[in-house]
């Protein structure tokens, strides 16, 4: 069995490298879609949020799983696990423009503020790519902890943040010159990752638990949530985190940090994302069915 089909049967789905919301301004009102990578087909579905309807499939390579959206470009970067290369799908259009090979496996993703580099971590070298949105070539790597899996950027410190899954550690990188500033346990198998303000999340998935992580001071609270959390975001003075096997989302009070209620959802939730404009949390599922939550 190959390297790539094991990252397959693992379940690897990441919070924001899945379904990513897009919005922009149409001749009479927003349109707000929802870009979700389909690993077992091979395509992106573009899923139009106003009407709750899936708009387009766009076939994309192999095993496609992380993707970001570069804004100022309209386009949307999709890694592709199994062809081990990049999509570049026209927003505008939306049909592939681009295939970028990579020879290596692209996980995670995130988009520098700057737009013009993408942060990938590739799983099997324990790296993170720096990839130039201008020509989409590769102008660095970081040497990071054992199989990289989430990754964030936090726009507050200028920090980008890993999630090294087997090394059970969230590395902390500065942004400038790529220096490790801080290692931290966590607790087993981190995953998803997100970063806000002063604060990390990390999913750790064998654990049942999520982390938070203080910027300021480093100091850590874990919090038990459901079966294999696998993503997390905060809006609002909340966390949302995805229990993959409970099928379910623990909601975290911010202030408390404590978990206040847990949410039924479809058949195990992986990823998720926030739509601003009607104020719903949107989450993809394994099962097939999207969950939205006002």
């Amino acid at each position: 069995m190959s390297n790539q089909k094991k990252l397959f049967l693992t379940g690897a789905l990441l919070f924001f490298f899945g379904l990513i919301l897009f919005t922009f301004i149409g001749k009479n009102k927003p349109v707000n879609l929802a870009y979700i990578t389909n690993q077992g087909e091979n395509t992106v579905s573009v899923i139009d949020l106003n009407k709750l309807t899936i708009q387009k499939k766009i076939s994309v390579g192999k095993s496609p799983l992380g993707i970001a959206i570069i804004k100022n470009k309209a386009i949307a970067v999709v890694g592709n696990i199994d062809s081990q290369s990049l999509s570049i799908i026209d927003l505008k259009k939306n049909q592939v423009q681009k295939t970028v090979a990579l020879k290596t496996a692209p996980l995670g993703m995130v988009v520098h503020p700057s737009e013009d580099k993408i942060l990938i971590t590739s799983w099997y070298e324990n790296k993170v790519i720096i990839l130039s949105t201008k020509d989409f070539t590769i102008t660095d790597k970081i040497n990071v902890g054992i199989t990289p899996s989430g990754i964030a950027f936090n726009k507050k410190h200028n920090y980008i943040i890993v999630a090294n899954r087997d090394a059970n550690t969230v590395e902390v990188y500065d942004d400038k010159n790529y220096k490790l500033l801080k290692k931290i346990s966590v607790g087993k198998h981190p995953y998803g990752i997100s970063s806000k303000g002063d604060f990390i999340f990390a999913a750790n998935v064998y654990d049942d638990s999520i982390s938070i992580i203080n910027i300021n001071n480093w100091n850590q609270k874990n919090i038990k949530v459901g079966l294999n959390p696998y993503s997390i975001i905060s809006h609002n003075k909340r966390a949302y985190v995805t229990n993959a096997q409970g099928d379910s989302i623990s909601v975290i009070d911010l202030l408390s940090f404590k978990e206040i209620k847990k949410i039924k959802t479809g058949e195990t939730p992986e990823n998720m994302s926030i739509d601003l404009l009607n104020n719903r949390l949107i989450v993809a599922n394994w099962g097939g069915r999207f969950f939205i939550n006002n």
